[in-house]
């Protein structure tokens, strides 16, 4: 009978986890963070070695006569071997071993030279390991305390190396509640359906893995519950050329098929730094835009085809030319009254029902397309300017100038409203020099004082009639500007990304000017459309954000209030994931790193990087690792709903099975 419940009981996910055959020896001393194992160099052969970092579970219990367990032992403690720990007797082991060699005449002798009581003595030696947490079972489902509730010194724990099913069971293991508790996460996230976990790589504890990988079947799977990337912060860190790209490849690949089998919108855009994802290349396998050619748009900062223009037409998109132009300038040492002026001033549109603001705001505008093209940026073909001048205030110019001038309100040419504007500035002038000025119906100035700065600039010369820098100012920035766009960028980008496209902005080419400060208004135009969005009662699309070199974006010098660190900080509430990679995690906002909820980090080559990332979860078990392996794709990986960090070898990216499916 009992032979039969024991039968029955060896489906207790306990018992799987307790695989007898794997015995490698016993805890001889415990406490609520660290256990010691006494093994034998016997019981590591028969299993292929112990690696460092590798998993060991502990029981009191027979696997084979579970039912006859009392309640307090039936829990299964899981541990993480971290370094190797010394046994009462290794001084004197260590002298005999001393005195053997001594009495050695050559390298090689036949046999050991030890009798069977001192060789199986010497074949004994002690593992550290880290208590990572309890496995026991609750309304038969299998639960995983972060802890170790208790423990008995004199319990006989059996210590096990789980392979196979045990091991993929413990380091794929989702808690219940987590399991809930993602359900309804998806649910809110719009999800519909649960999505099929994701596989990522395989198990691999270090560089060497001659003996615990060397079979196929002994590389166990590692899965990722595709939830905890969705509106989710995640850092991708490790130096150059050990698998960062792949890793984001991989991810781009996830999300998407999230996307697919959820039947659900998933906008990802890409701040593609060196043109990888966008490009295919020798050393990548593959690009983004080749595995999802009819999902993916791409966007440069030049005429290139297959590409969106990623420039602004400084006519049309008349506030973001001039925040880019105002950026730009501020690098120019050149100091003068009516620039500086220029460098502030603004041309969001006011409220209409502000009549007066409007109307000022409509000929500062147009003064400012002018102010374009007097500096040589080409306008777009078929354009030109259209502003408010009634009778009284051409008038005014008339008796100035004896030069009739046109109604602008009905429109004219770039060139012709160069012509208006400077005669309109002459006639001011003349006006001033008797105390007086161009006015309005209302009596008002006619020309506020951005618009007088930007005709100063036309003329080159400043109120005192001095010659000035002038229009020549904007000329090296002529590049930044595009005249074959024809709709507004941002606009534009968000709508891709609403309709769960793959946005790519190739930054490999032009100055890093130009990349940094139309990357930081593309993510600051996405971030302020899907908080209106939220703001008004509305759910923002899905939008996963992936940045390489994120220390030059969200780094400890950056304040909580600018563009990067805010999506970092609250991009999660609208729907915002970011994906940042780096290889300076130290550089990166404290803020920032605390906030993120998974990690993949591969080689990191000094202990200040490591110390930073040792602030996180259990990394610090692993800082001699990350440290020596340079081996590409070797990640120690910790997800949200992971509870304890996991060594894998990530899957290569495969465009061809991407492609395929």
């Amino acid at each position: 009978m009992s032979m039969l419940i024991d039968q029955v009981f060896k489906s207790d996910p306990l018992v799987k986890l307790a695989q007898k055959e794997n015995f490698v020896g016993w805890v001889y001393g415990i406490d609520y963070e660290q256990a010691l194992v006494m093994t034998n160099d016997l019981w590591k052969a028969k299993v292929n070695g112990i690696p460092h970092n590798c998993f060991l579970v502990a029981t009191t219990f027979d696997p084979e006569r579970y039912s006859e367990t009392q309640e307090i032992d039936r829990e299964v403690i899981l541990f993480r071997v971290i370094g190797a720990s010394r046994l009462p007797q290794d001084d004197d082991i260590v002298r005999t071993k001393i005195d053997h060699f001594q009495d050695q005449e050559g390298a090689f002798e036949d046999g050991t030279g030890f009798d069977d009581i001192t060789l199986n003595q010497i074949q004994f030696g002690g593992l550290k390991c880290r208590i990572l947490g309890t496995f026991y079972t609750f309304e038969n489902k299998l639960w995983l305390g972060s802890d170790l509730e208790s423990f008995s010194l004199a319990s006989r724990l059996r210590v096990y190396r789980p392979n196979d099913d045990a091991l993929e069971l413990i380091i794929n293991h989702v808690d219940p509640i987590r399991n809930k508790t993602m359900q309804k996460d998806a649910q809110e996230l719009g999800l519909t359906k649960p999505i099929e976990r994701i596989r990522i790589g395989t198990i691999r504890y270090t560089s060497t893995d001659r003996l615990h990988r060397k079979n196929a079947p002994s590389k166990v799977p590692v899965y990722l519950q595709p939830s905890d990337f969705l509106a989710r912060r995640t850092a991708v860190l490790g130096m150059t050329r050990t698998g960062k790209s792949n890793m984001l490849k991989k991810m781009v690949s996830m999300v998407k098929r999230v996307a697919d089998e959820a039947n659900m919108p998933i906008g990802q855009i890409i701040f593609d730094l060196n043109g990888e994802y966008a490009n295919a290349n020798k050393q990548d396998q593959g690009a983004i835009s080749e595995v999802y050619p009819n999902a993916t748009v791409r966007y440069r900062g030049f005429d290139t085809e297959g590409f969106q223009d990623l420039r602004h037409n400084f006519y049309i998109n008349t506030s973001e030319g001039l925040y880019l132009l105002q950026s730009l300038l501020q690098k120019d040492a050149f100091k003068q009254a009516d620039l500086e002026t220029f460098k502030s001033m603004s041309l969001e549109e006011p409220e209409r029902e502000a009549r007066s603001e409007h109307y000022r705001w409509q000929v500062r505008k147009a003064a400012y397309q002018c102010l374009l093209r007097r500096a040589k940026y080409t306008p777009p073909l078929g354009e030109g300017v259209k502003f408010p001048a009634g009778q009284g205030v051409r008038q005014q110019i008339q008796q100035q100038t004896d030069v009739s001038l046109p109604d602008p309100s009905g429109g004219m040419s770039f060139d012709d409203g160069i012509e208006w504007f400077m005669t309109a500035r002459r006639a001011d002038r003349q006006l001033r020099s008797s105390n007086s000025f161009l006015k309005s119906s209302s009596g008002n100035e006619w020309f506020d004082q951005e618009t007088r700065a930007i005709l100063n600039l036309m003329a080159e010369r400043n109120d005192r009639d001095t010659t000035i820098r002038g229009y020549k100012a904007l000329g090296p920035y002529r590049n930044y500007h595009s005249p074959r766009r024809s709709s507004e960028l941002v606009g534009e980008v968000y709508k891709h990304l609403e309709d769960g496209r793959i946005v790519i902005l190739d930054l490999s080419v032009g100055p890093a000017t130009i990349r940094k400060e139309m990357s930081i208004r593309i993510a600051e135009g996405i971030f302020h459309r899907s908080m209106e969005t939220f703001v008004s009662g509305e759910f923002p699309p899905h939008i996963v954000t992936y940045i390489e070199e994120a220390h030059n974006l969200i780094g400890k010098k950056h304040e909580l209030t600018d563009t990067w660190p805010r999506i970092a900080k609250e991009g999660a509430k609208y729907r915002m994931a970011l994906v940042y990679a780096t290889q300076e995690p130290s550089s990166v906002h404290p803020n920032i790193l605390a906030n993120t909820e998974n990690w993949f980090v591969t080689h990191l080559n000094n202990e200040g990087e490591l110390k930073e990332i040792s602030k996180f979860y259990d990394f610090s078990d692993f800082g001699k690792s990350l440290i020596r392996a340079q081996d590409v794709g070797f990640a120690r990986v910790k997800t949200l709903s992971g509870p304890f960090v996991v060594p894998v070898q990530i899957d290569l990216f495969d465009p061809k099975s991407e492609s395929d499916r």
